[in-house]
């Protein structure tokens, strides 16, 4: 278990991923969709979104009415607060003299995931190649 600001905001990993996952989503998202993304079943994310929203770091708002009706799960400031003091933004790499090595070689060895803090969890929940923001910059800049 992650102890942050005290024993009110001791978090499980689940718990923190599930933070984490809806600031990269941009602070909201469709309860419904939100298993998937996260990796975890609406039985089990149902209970640790209950436990999120009675300790303040989410809340849920029914968008529509009647059976149509979805829920969004949406950050609290709460939750934002503790996401930042939690922050771990992965660092750019130290600059190196890599012009004397063949292009390509250069291209690979610039690569953000070799220097990844995340690159155990890749692929897993949430951590992706498809939302990272590094690697994003990082293609980009190759264009």
């Amino acid at each position: 278990m992650s102890s942050t600001e005290g024993a009110d905001a001791a978090l499980t990993e689940i718990e923190l991923q599930i933070l984490k996952g809806l600031e990269r989503l941009g602070g909201g998202y469709q309860q419904r969709n939100l298993w998937k993304y996260i990796g975890i079943d609406s039985k089990t994310g149902l209970a640790i979104l209950a436990r999120l929203e009675k300790r303040g770091f989410i809340t849920r708002e029914k968008v529509g009415s009647g059976r149509r009706g979805v829920y969004v799960v949406k950050l609290t400031e709460k939750a934002y607060r503790l996401l930042s003091k939690l922050c771990e933004r992965p660092q750019e790499p130290a600059t190196a003299d890599f012009s004397p090595l063949p292009s390509g070689l250069r291209v690979l060895l610039s690569v953000p995931c070799t220097y990844c803090p995340y690159s155990d969890r890749c692929g897993i929940s949430f951590i992706s190649p498809v939302n990272c923001e590094l690697l994003t910059k990082w293609s980009r800049h190759l264009s």
